[in-house]
């Protein structure tokens, strides 16, 4: 693990449109080369994605946390409760630091207060979905006690792409730091 470095995690606003907008880009750009088509990664555009930010931020019951370190934002985690679907189930719909603050402790922090936070809200399971081929985060949630549970594919730049899903049960097996 790196330095702890001091980041400060707040809740996000249609304010930060932008900046997780500007995180989501850069961290796709950087996590996913080889795994996501090229032209697709250079195709991303971060006005477009503040939009669907500033919008998912107004129009929705989505947890959002945004962390900020001396130079700006460095990460994000969202995640939903699911009404109707499985009684008790949450989602991390998103998870993403840039890798200038991988490696110090930040993902766990940020995972485990947005676990946190839906669990206030009802949570007693929590589920992740991750490409297949992304051994760095499939250790990570392994790491912190995901137990593997299911896969289906997802369509990510006109590519079927095979995901898996990482589950944890409350009280035991939470991802909590």
């Amino acid at each position: 693990m790196r330095n702890q470095i001091a980041y400060a995690i707040c809740p996000a606003g249609p304010g930060d449109a932008l900046d997780l907008a500007w995180v989501h880009v850069q961290s796709w750009r950087e996590t996913y080369p080889g795994l996501l088509p090229r032209a697709y990664l250079d195709g991303m555009s971060v006005q477009r994605h503040a939009r669907l930010w500033r919008k998912r931020l107004l129009s929705s019951d989505e947890v959002t946390l945004v962390a900020e370190g001396a130079e700006g934002p460095v990460g994000y985690c969202s995640g939903l409760s699911w009404r109707g679907r499985e009684d008790g189930l949450a989602e991390i719909t998103t998870l993403y630091v840039l890798g200038q603050a991988q490696a110090s402790g930040l993902g766990r922090r940020l995972l485990s207060d947005t676990a946190r936070a839906l669990a206030a809200r009802g949570a007693m399971s929590l589920v992740i979905w991750v490409l297949r081929e992304n051994t760095k985060a499939r250790g990570f949630y392994e790491h912190l006690g995901g137990k593997l549970d299911a896969a289906r594919s997802e369509m990510v730049g006109g590519r079927a792409i095979p995901s898996v899903a990482y589950r944890w049960e409350r009280p035991f097996g939470w991802p909590v730091g």
